[in-house]
């Protein structure tokens, strides 16, 4: 169907033996020629993409400079990832990641003030523990991510816009 068509150009699915077979017959070529690839230039994509989230870790070190290291890696090797839409969701949900944090502390600090007056009320660590959470649930997403990408499934991050 133009739908599968529409899915296996998109790299969304990785095509079954009959769907191939017939492709092949539509296009009145011979199979091998639909499943020969460059080995090398995709194997080099997949390694750069794990490289890319693997990197979205430096976030335990460094928290926002993480997102500005990784946008450095994939300009550098913008040629082999910008075939490759994983690479852009891996590196906009980092983006996104700080964007959020980054709203967290600027609401609590205004909630903090507007209600008590204070810029720091209390004993309970509201921002520590806040960033805790957000930091395991980034954490959390690099690690699935990476188990995604081992077993090279097409459909990563599905609710990450891509930004880049």
């Amino acid at each position: 169907s133009l739908r599968t068509i529409q899915r296996i150009e998109k790299g969304e699915v990785n095509p079954r033996g009959y769907t191939l077979k017939t492709l092949a017959q539509s296009l009145k070529i011979e199979l091998c020629d639909l499943t020969t690839q460059d080995v090398s230039t995709d194997d080099k994509a997949a390694s750069k993409i794990r490289s890319l989230n693997t990197l979205g870790l430096l976030v335990i070190l460094f928290p926002l400079v993480s997102a500005l290291i990784q946008i450095v890696y994939w300009t550098k090797n913008k040629h082999l990832l910008s075939s490759r839409p994983a690479s852009g969701k891996v590196l906009s949900f980092q983006i996104l990641w700080i964007v959020v944090v980054l709203i967290f502390f600027s609401l609590v600090q205004i909630l903090t003030y507007s209600i008590t007056g204070q810029s720091v009320y209390g004993h309970f660590p509201v921002r520590t523990t806040g960033y805790l959470v957000l930091l395991l649930a980034n954490i959390s997403v690099i690690l699935y991510t990476a188990s995604k990408l081992n077993r090279n499934s097409p459909v990563l991050l599905l609710g990450v816009p891509s930004l880049v």
